[in-house]
């Protein structure tokens, strides 16, 4: 008989993205189970809402 813990409140994982607007790439605390992140670009300084791959957007 195998034990899952639940995911601790507040945990995230990194993951690499790449800017929409200016391509950079750049690695993002993400919150586990959430589908889409609100993302601020510190090289162009757009804001964008990324979708997390496979969350069916």
């Amino acid at each position: 008989m195998s034990h899952s813990s639940p995911t601790p409140t507040g945990a995230t994982e990194r993951v690499r993205i790449s800017c929409p607007g200016c391509g950079r790439s750049d690695h993002v605390d993400w919150p586990t189970g959430q589908a889409d992140l609100l993302y601020r670009c510190f090289n162009c300084h757009k804001e964008h809402t990324l979708h997390r791959r496979g969350s069916g957007h």
